[in-house]
């Protein structure tokens, strides 16, 4: 699992999987709920498998240390010795 968040326009994505091909995700379920200060939108493949959640208005329906996650994610990881990048 895996968060990115576009801080400008506070929207999230929670990848189910680790990637999601061009058209591979062919329906999608809008989730609104009164009271709700944003929505969902969930992704699903062909075979009516979820493959990710996008959150609008993250900041408002997410917790600060799920966006946490996100920035985290962002940050490069420290080179092993030798300079490599990890595995």
């Amino acid at each position: 699992m895996r968060i990115e968040h576009d801080d400008e326009n506070d929207v999230a994505y929670i990848y189910l999987v680790d990637e999601i091909g061009e058209g591979e995700a062919e329906s999608q379920f809008l989730v609104e709920r009164e009271g709700m200060p944003g929505e969902l939108v969930l992704d699903f493949d062909a075979g009516g498998r979820l493959l990710g959640v996008e959150v609008l208005g993250a900041s408002a329906i997410l917790r600060p240390e799920v966006l946490a996650l996100a920035r985290e994610d962002d940050e490069e990881p420290p080179p092993t010795a030798y300079g490599l990048p990890p595995r």
